[in-house]
């Protein structure tokens, strides 16, 4: 058998279109075209191959992604770069700025202790409402007397004492009873009409100077009895007494935050003083004396008679006026009534 030559018909050779093989063919090839001697169709993965190079998609490199990092290096290094030198130039002004002689710079620490030199004039350092004072009183009286022991015992137990937000204190409550076994000693007291040694006696310096501070504070003052006769140790009509169980000093915290209590006391004085976060501003008036009342004169006997030289009797007004951003939100009145003291005459 001889070979099939080109264009002639036989088992080597079929038209393209005609059955068979030839007939496959020729439907691969509709969609295509013949270019120079070359099938371009879409059978060749959609694109067309050109001087043995197929035009379409490419593979990638691994290193497709360099390009996209070059372009962000390139935006973002000049604000990388000012950053970095805007540290530097507020580092090095810190460091070598002026200073007073002997002073050296320092980071600060949270929770260190403040420096020793004072701080600039215009430089206010910020407390936390447990360290704000909120008000301060103080009170006199004469060294060396016994219920100075008394004082002092009292102020140590309140000393530091926490008043929480919404709570009421009560003083006979935190103070406790005034007893002999918790170290208390005999002093003048007001009994009735007369002073008398009672053991314990003299605390209420510290009941008036708390009262005082709280009355300045802006706080709500619950229960208060002034003393039945007027001692020149307190101011007339802002005072009270306090005697265990019974006669009791409490005011309530309506501030929102906690109130701490800091009593200070030396041989002759005693200073309460409250701190928070004021919530009222206070204005207060007191009026004159009047309805005054003659006093008398006795003669007492026994260890427990104080002399006395005599005060006549009076009333008195205090009115506490309390103001929230410059408006009245209310006043209040404390009226006393003080009865005379007696001269008395001890045998």
């Amino acid at each position: 058998m001889g070979r099939t030559r080109p264009g002639r018909k036989g088992p080597g050779r079929r038209k393209p279109g005609g059955r068979g093989q030839g007939r496959g063919q020729g439907r691969r090839r509709l969609g295509g075209r013949r270019l120079g001697g070359r099938w371009l169709g879409s059978r060749r993965l959609g694109g067309r191959r050109l001087g043995g190079r197929r035009a379409g998609r490419r593979r990638r490199r691994p290193g497709h992604r360099q390009p996209e990092l070059r372009g962000c290096v390139r935006r973002w290094w000049p604000i990388v770069a000012g950053a970095l030198a805007t540290t530097g130039l507020l580092l090095g002004a810190y460091l070598w700025a002026p200073r007073d002689p002997g002073t050296s710079a320092r980071l600060a620490v949270i929770g260190a202790h403040p420096p020793a030199r004072p701080l600039p004039k215009n430089i206010v350092p910020y407390r936390p409402p447990s360290v704000r004072p909120m008000s301060s009183f103080t009170t006199r009286f004469k060294p060396g007397e016994p219920r100075v022991r008394n004082i002092e015992i009292a102020a140590r137990i309140l000393d530091g004492h926490i008043v929480a937000p919404g709570t009421t204190f009560s003083f006979n409550a935190v103070v406790g009873p005034r007893t002999e076994s918790r170290g208390y000693v005999p002093a003048p007291a007001i009994v009735g009409p007369r002073l008398v040694n009672d053991v314990g006696g003299g605390i209420c310096q510290v009941s008036a100077t708390l009262f005082n501070a709280v009355f300045r504070a802006g706080l709500d003052i619950r229960k208060a009895h002034a003393h039945s006769m007027y001692m020149p140790e307190y101011p007339a009509g802002r005072e009270v007494a306090v005697s265990y169980p019974g006669l009791d000093f409490t005011w309530r915290n309506d501030t929102g935050r906690p109130v701490r209590l800091r009593l200070s006391s030396t041989a002759s004085s005693l200073t309460v003083s409250l701190y928070g976060e004021r919530r009222y501003q206070v204005r207060s008036k007191t009026s004159e004396r009047y309805g005054f009342v003659p006093y008398t004169t006795g003669v007492g006997r026994g260890p427990k008679c104080v002399a006395t030289a005599g005060r006549r009797g009076f009333e008195i007004d205090v009115w506490r006026t309390l103001l929230l951003h410059g408006r009245k939100v209310r006043r209040e009145r404390f009226h006393t009534e003080y009865r005379p003291q007696p001269k008395v005459r001890c045998v």
